[in-house]
């Protein structure tokens, strides 16, 4: 069979099972800031299983493409380890349970896949006999069913959902290891017996103290992996030697001299070995790399797309290896990848990505391996400081730093503890509010029958003697004759906080019980779409509370959420030959996001452009309008639907929010009453998240708007100045006025600020001119005078400008070929000298990392000049005194 044969013949024998086929979802985790990646089958499915969704169905099946990254450096040497791997899963949610789903493992694996018998091994936990009893039933012999122990066959992360597994291998035979049965009885890492599918039955509850107790629904988890399932039915000493491999590794083969070897794994010659390792890299790294960058994954030094640069230079090296001597060529495996697999991938775009972080790494890569030869020369190992330099300088992650020098033999005495001093980690993903709140409360929830509440706040932003229907915290439900003292989750009967949703974020607000003030932390939604407040305070279950929602904070998010919509249209004018599809939005009530795909970066002009269409809006004062309709009548009506509102709990009662001869959006978020209350309009940044997805960030309001436009006037009148006196520091006579301002509104501010940015062209293009012509002074070497310090002739040279100070250096260097030079000038900022140093016959590298660390300074360069800055406090008299003792130390 061939790989696609299989999983479509999985998700077939599923389906007629009853179970809903879900379509494999993006590598990258939606709302699941616990995941860098998406790692398993089931990982997409979390929200089912916790309750906090109610799932589209009891019975799911899916084939999902998954990453993981912990042990990079096994890939390739190793029979089975994987970057990107596809996990094939059925899963039941409160239906059925072991007797079922051991009767469809058996199934499967004998009636679809028609494998041996004999060559079937179970494993059960030894205090689950209904497994045991099940797989004899089903015709399982007893002698191949393996008494397994908690460690090794029940399924435990501490806290929640729990239970016992069993595990399905398959026996290929003596040729793999002569050693038996005792290979799966010890839990001994081999070769012979594969896991080929792993059932997990989730039944017990955790309460974190190991208190365990049944499940009110039990649940079936399970994963079976389609590369080593593919492996056996096509009869390959490796997963890398099926059809999910071999066409990416024969694509490679045409790149080079050298050849794969299936047949080597038996052989085991030491050289072929190590050519099959850099394949087997290459096929991995480049599957996970090409759909990553496919789902929006773009290269970097942070969160995902470090792991996906690593990956790429970590191919290109073994590429190296392989003696391909093209400079860019694993773009080329784009279409083979995509070919091997089932999914949509934009072959064009992911190509020209990969290519480019090619060619990137292309120029750095001489340099760095360099830079580890001369390091390892100096005193046989490499320092932290310098594996950091390789990664800040030459873009070398860590591990592959490490790699190097694994291959060269080179031992280091530093940690990755060591390391991380030196480079700051960045989190491309923190946890919300929201998702902090719901998952703590997701055991005391389900409490919690159906929709018990009424939103009224598109009404009002008041309610008196609301009834307290649920007081809960974090495990269960809070007796009606107590009082919660501190935090703790409420619903109301009725309420005019919005709850987080739509990408607007909670209401802020406050309750009162009397005279006794409820602090609101944050409002979200349960799976019945009941809005749940996180409250702090003192409250009373038995005594009615009243709700005041901080109007100001409303307004905001009003006049950002009718943005959002308008700005939609916006764009889609700007770009009317482009599919322009919103990815994401958040709404505060200062400012929003907004995200949306484009194949190239918004340039300034079109920027305005959406400003300019925006206040176009503002000052017609349209009218917003609000339709309640079902979600069938909405799309006939030609409603748009975002992804942020995809999800609707009442498909027969949604809302469709209306700007008259502009826009018509199904939205759920609190509007404006008209355009003209949005009031103000401007972008204040745009920021790339991923190839071809750009983010707005945006203010509305008059208030917001004009201190953005003073603050960025007051930064720019700075910057000005500054530029004006680095002019005078060439030019003493340089004068040029910055022109006052009395701009009063924001489109006359906006004004200013493009006079600025004129102004701010020319004063730099003075100063080339002015550099050019100092530049251009000759230097008469003859008139400076060298003093002998510590047997070498040293120039220390003094100068107005930085210009002069570089200048003289090189020229006195040349000039005299046995001496140090040191030539400084006094910049702008306050005892800050520029230093460079400058030598033919010492290295200046040396000279000026003593000077710059005595001085607290920095800069850089190399053995002939380097440059940089250090600070001067004493009288230049006093420094060069000071200096004689550095270098004669």
């Amino acid at each position: 069979m061939t790989s696609k044969e299989i999983r479509q013949k999985w998700l077939d024998f599923f389906a007629s099972k009853g179970h809903l086929v879900v379509e494999s979802k993006s590598l990258i985790p939606v709302n699941d800031p616990s995941l860098l990646w998406i790692n398993s089958g089931v990982a997409t499915l979390k929200d089912y299983f916790s309750g906090k969704k109610i799932p589209p169905a009891k019975r799911l099946t899916n084939s999902q493409k998954s990453i993981r990254t912990n042990d990079i450096e096994n890939v390739g040497v190793t029979a089975r380890h994987h970057t990107f791997f596809e996990m094939l899963g059925n899963f039941s949610i409160g239906d059925y349970f072991k007797k079922e789903a051991i009767a469809f493992g058996y199934e499967f694996i004998f009636d679809v896949l028609k494998l041996d018998k004999q060559r079937i091994y179970i494993t059960y936990y030894s205090e689950d006999k209904d497994t045991y009893n099940y797989w004899i039933q089903n015709g399982i012999d007893p002698s191949h069913m393996i008494k397994g122990t908690r460690d090794t066959n029940f399924w435990d992360v501490g806290q929640g959902p729990c239970g016992p597994d069993t595990e399905i291998f398959y026996d290929r035979g003596e040729k793999y290891d002569k050693r038996g049965i005792e290979l799966l009885k010890n839990d001994i890492e081999n070769d012979r017996y594969v896991e080929i599918w792993n059932i997990v039955f989730s039944q017990f509850n955790n309460d974190g103290e190991n208190n365990y107790t049944d499940l009110a629904t039990k649940n079936i988890d399970t994963g079976a992996g389609l590369e080593r399932i593919v492996s056996i039915m096509q009869d390959a000493p490796t997963n890398f030697d099926t059809d999910l491999f071999l066409p990416i590794i024969h694509e490679v083969e045409k790149l080079t001299t050298l050849k794969y070897d299936i047949d080597n794994y038996f052989r085991k010659d030491p050289k072929q070995t190590k050519i099959n390792t850099y394949f087997k890299i290459i096929a991995d790294h480049m599957r996970a790399s090409v759909n990553a960058i496919n789902d929006g994954v773009l290269p970097s030094n942070v969160g995902r797309g470090y792991i996906i640069r690593r990956l790429i230079r970590r191919s290109y090296r073994a590429g190296l290896a392989l003696g391909i001597k093209q400079k860019t060529f694993l773009y080329k495996l784009t279409k083979v990848v995509k070919d091997s697999l089932i999914y949509d991938i934009d072959v064009k775009k992911v190509s020209e990505i990969i290519k480019n972080e090619e060619e990137l790494f292309a120029k750095t890569i001489n340099d760095g391996e360099k830079l580890i030869e001369q390091e390892i020369a100096k005193d046989g190992t490499m320092s932290v400081e310098a594996a950091f330099k390789m990664f800040d300088t030459y873009g070398f992650p860590i591990e592959l730093t490490k790699e190097i020098l694994k291959e060269k033999g080179i031992k280091y005495t530093w940690t990755d503890k060591d390391y991380q001093k030196f480079i700051v980690k960045h989190q491309d993903e923190s946890r919300s509010n929201v998702n902090a709140g719901m998952q703590k409360a997701i055991n005391s929830l389900s409490l919690v029958p159906y929709l018990v509440s009424e939103f009224v706040g598109y009404d009002y932003l008041t309610t008196k003697n609301s009834k307290i229907l649920y007081m809960l915290n974090d495990e269960k439900a809070i007796s009606n004759t107590n009082k919660a003292t501190d935090k703790c989750y409420l619903i109301l009967d009725k309420t005019p906080f919005y709850a987080t949703s739509g990408g607007q974020n909670h209401d802020f607000g406050y309750m009162m019980q009397g005279k006794n003030k409820i602090k609101v932390l944050d409002v979200f939604k349960d799976k019945y779409w009941n809005p749940v407040h996180l409250v702090e305070g003192i409250v009373d279950f038995n005594k009615p509370i009243d709700c005041f929602v901080d109007e100001k904070a409303r307004a905001g998010f009003a006049r950002g959420h009718s943005a959002t919509h308008l700005m939609y249209h916006a764009i889609r004018q700007t770009y009317p030959h482009e599919k322009i599809e919103q990815l994401g939005s958040n709404i505060n009530p200062e400012h929003f996001t907004f995200d949306f795909g484009l194949d190239h970066r918004p340039t300034k002009e079109e920027v305005h452009n959406i400003e300019k269409i925006m206040r176009g809006y503002i000052a017609k004062k349209v009218n917003r309008t609000y339709i309640v309709t079902t979600i069938k009548n909405a799309e006939k009506l030609g409603a748009w639907m975002t992804i942020e509102e995809s999800e609707y709990h009442d498909a027969n009662k949604v809302r469709v929010v209306k700007f008259d001869d502009i826009t018509l959006d199904l939205c759920g978020g609190t509007h404006v009453q008209n355009s003209q209350d949005i009031e103000d309009f401007k972008v204040i940044s745009v920021d790339s998240k991923g190839t071809g997805i750009y983010r707005l960030r945006v203010i509305t309001s008059t208030n917001e708007v004009d201190k953005y436009l003073d603050q960025e006037i007051y930064k720019k009148i700075a910057l000005l100045n500054t530029l004006i006196k680095n002019n005078q520091t060439l030019d003493s006579s340089y004068k040029l006025e910055i022109p006052q301002h009395n701009a009063k509104n924001s489109l006359q501010k906006e004004k200013v600020l493009d006079e600025y940015d004129k102004l701010e062209q020319k004063i730099r293009d003075d100063y080339k001119t002015l550099l050019k012509q100092k530049q251009n002074v000759t230097v008469d070497v003859d008139k400076y005078k060298p003093e002998s310090i510590n047997n070498k002739n040293v120039y220390i040279i003094f100068e107005n400008d930085v210009p002069t100070a570089k200048k003289i250096a090189v020229e006195l260097r040349e000039a005299h070929n046995d001496a140090l030079i040191i030539s400084l000038a006094k910049t702008s900022s306050e005892n800050n000298y520029f230093l460079v140093v400058a030598s033919k016959k010492y290295d200046a590298m040396t000279y000026f990392n003593i000077i710059a660390k005595h001085f607290n300074g920095k800069g850089g360069g190399n053995n002939i000049i380097c440059q940089g800055s250090i600070k001067i406090i004493n009288s230049q008299k006093e420094f060069i005194l000071e200096l004689k003792k550095v270098l004669n130390a």
